[in-house]
């Protein structure tokens, strides 16, 4: 797509606090108490933590970003 200057990329998230990960029982559970001291930044992503990279992404200062996948998970992989 980048002859018609289009930017393909995405984001892989790590476990973030979300309604859904609440009612999955992943957050305030027992894989959150079992993740945290595997991931090197020591706790649970935040919605916001995400939006920040896509915000990012759709702006300006990524013209040079293309076809690739951004981990966005404190370092836990």
């Amino acid at each position: 797509m980048g002859p018609k200057n289009i930017r393909i990329n995405t984001i892989a998230p790590g476990v973030t606090d979300t309604e859904g990960n609440h009612e999955m029982g992943i957050i305030g559970g027992d894989i959150e108490k079992q993740m945290l001291p595997l991931t090197p930044l020591g706790r649970i992503g935040q919605p916001e933590d995400i939006a920040k990279v896509a915000v990012f992404l759709a702006s300006g200062e990524a013209v040079w970003v293309t076809g690739e996948r951004i981990t966005v998970s404190g370092g836990l992989l």
